[in-house]
This record gives structure tokens, sequence and C-alpha cells, in this order.
């Protein structure tokens, strides 16, 4: 800076003290300037929240976003392109249902559902990818060019202004001191200043067209995501709602312990005789001679208990006493092999030679009857 230049700088910060301290009163600028540059101040911080908040929306893990800056800055550095995204958390759930639904393998249907859970949940991560590239392109670059190319301009020809204003106000001050054409040509060069920043604000804030436009973008790609996303899981829920089908059909397996198969060690049945003797028909005057049989006694027994758990029956939780004679007599613990259901209170079943129909609050099922 040559001394010219110092003794300005010098010349201004004098004129500042005195207006900040002494209380001098310097030149004012019209009504319509301030109001233009209150409002152009609001403009570049708006600008600046309107950025960071939708960043925040579409990356909302700071970290994340930390780390994507740091690789950005080094890829940049080294004259990489970057190839790291944001990780979407949609995709990452997909991900995590996507491996343990094969982990399940093709005969789980859950393990099924988890696949196709999964598999919809990434292609709505991608659609976010796709979102972020779109409302970057087309809302965040469109604010930033405003704010780093015209808000910039504007900030530096505020900032020419209150310098001249000041180198003016001190030349006025000492006006005996200084040359009348000193003064004029301080006035001057203010007021072209003032001028050029005063048409550079009416410019762009007469731009609300080049204004809406990145926020009605902003709004399409919005749109356009949640239709995509929409679309994708309706399909899901169609295909969800088939297994869900598919697995209410599905004929219900029932444990069966492997000890009750007939032609194993007779000691392993031991443990089984009080369950299944309760099982047996028998009568009242026999059960303390069946107590103290033998195990292979009841092999018999066990045969006719696994032939009864391979199809639809029921074990009897109260005694019953026909009063027609469509109806099936039969005592408490009697195991029944069911034939069908007439509707919600009355079954048809056969225990023994005999059949006929038994009340549905009367039993228990133990293998239920297929659907129809």
């Amino acid at each position: 800076m040559s001394v010219s230049g110092m003794k300005k700088q010098f010349h201004k910060a004098s004129q500042l003290l005195n207006e900040r301290l002494m209380g001098a009163e310097g030149t004012k600028l019209d009504e319509d300037f301030l109001k233009m540059e209150k409002t152009v101040a609001v403009m570049n911080v708006l600008l600046g929240e309107l950025m960071s908040r939708t960043t925040e929306l579409l990356q909302p893990n700071p970290a994340y976003r930390a780390k994507l800056s740091m690789l950005s800055t080094v890829s940049r550095i080294r004259g990489q392109a970057r190839t790291v995204g944001y990780p979407q958390t949609e995709g990452m759930l997909g991900k995590c249902m996507l491996f343990y639904g094969q982990e399940l393998g093709p005969a789980s249907e859950f393990g099924g559902a988890l696949t196709d859970v999964g598999g919809a949940l990434q292609k709505v991560g991608q659609a976010k990818d796709v979102l972020d590239v779109g409302i970057k392109r087309t809302f965040i670059d469109p604010l930033q060019g405003l704010q780093q190319s015209e808000m910039k301009q504007i900030k530096y020809q505020l900032k020419k202004v209150n310098g001249q204003r000041l180198d003016f106000d001190y030349k006025k001050r000492r006006r005996g001191k200084v040359s009348t054409e000193s003064v004029q040509l301080a006035w001057d060069k203010f007021m072209t200043s003032k001028e050029l920043a005063e048409r550079s604000m009416f410019v762009l804030l007469d731009r609300d067209v080049d204004l809406i436009r990145p926020l009605a973008a902003l709004i399409a790609s919005l749109l356009d995501f949640h239709r995509n996303a929409q679309r994708m899981l309706l399909d899901l829920q169609s295909d969800l709602q088939a297994r869900l089908t598919a697995a209410s059909n599905k004929p219900a397996l029932h444990f069966r312990s492997e000890k009750i198969r007939v032609g194993a060690d007779p000691s392993s049945t031991v443990g089984f005789y009080h369950q299944l003797s309760a099982a047996a028909p028998r009568s009242s005057g026999e059960e303390s001679s069946a107590i103290t049989s033998s195990p292979d006694s009841f092999i018999s027994n066990f045969a006719d208990c696994k032939l009864l758990l391979n199809q639809p029956c029921c074990r009897a939780i109260f005694s019953f006493t026909s009063k027609r004679d469509d109806e099936l007599d039969f005592s408490e613990g009697e195991v029944i092999i069911l034939t069908g259901q007439v509707d919600g209170d009355w079954y048809e079943g056969t225990l023994g030679e005999r059949s006929g129909l038994l009340p549905v609050s009367y039993v228990e099922v133990l293998v239920p009857l297929p659907l129809p």
C-alpha cells in the first residue's frame, strides 16, 4: 500500500472513532437505501441457513457429513473423483435384512419376507441418493452461486460505500484544511459507489422469479422421490400380503419327541408312561392294572398315540354324555379323531368304532383340521 493509501485509511479510521466515541454525526443515507441494505443482509443469512438445513434434511448424521467433507477435500487435493456417498439409513437397514434373510434361507417364509423388504429398502435408499444429487443440482447449487457471486459483490460494494462516506465526512469536517476540490471529489466517489451498490441491491431484490425457481425444483424433487418410494413400498406390501396368506394356509407343524417312536429302546418310554396312559382309552376299573403294567405292554398304546398325532385329533377335557343319537359319548382324557367341523360349536369325530358330534368347548385340539 502506498503512503497516500495508508494516509487515506488513517483518515477513515479517525472519522470512525469520532463517530463512535465523540458522537460526531456522519452523512445519512436515504431510507430506501437503508431498507434495501437490511433486506439484503437478511437474505445473506437466509441463504446460508437454507443450504445448511437442506443438507441436514438430506444427510442428517453430522459425523458422516464431516467424514464426507474430509474425504471430498482429500480427493480434491489428490485430483481424484469422490466415489464415497452418504450412507442412507434405508439402505443400511435393507442391507441388514438382506443378510439375515439369506442366512435363514429360502425354506423360511420369514427369511424370504426379510429378503423382499431388504431389497425394497435398498431401492428406496438408491432413490434417496438420486434425490440428494437432484436437490444439490437444482436447489443448493443455485443458492450457493447466488451467495458467492451477487451477494459477495453487493457486500463488497456496501463496504466501499461506507469507506467513501468516511473519507468524505473526514474531509468535510476538515474543510478549512482540505481544498474544496478534494471535498467535491470525495463526494462524487461516495455517490458513485452508493449508486452502484443501490443498483445491484435493486436487481437482486427484483429477481423473485429466479429465487422462487429453486424452491419449485426442491418440491418437485421431493415429490418425485416420495412417489417412487410409495410405488416401491406398495409393491412390497402386496408381496408381503401374499407371503402372509401363504404362511397362514400352510399346515401347522407340531413338535413330537423322538422318544415316542415305536421300535425305540423300551426303557426310553418309561418317562412318558404317565403322559400317554392318560390318552389311552380305558375304563376306571382298568386304571390300577394299567399303571402297574410294564413299559412293553404300552408299546401298542404308543403306536396308537403316534397314529393319532399324525392326523387331526383332540383330547377330551370334560366327560360328555350324548343326548341325541348323532352325538358321541366320551370320557375325560380320551383322544378323539376329528373328521370335520359342523359349525363354531360342534366337531365331527371318531372314537374307536363309534362316530358322532362332539361339543367344541369340551375338547382341546391337539392336531387341527386342515383349512378348507
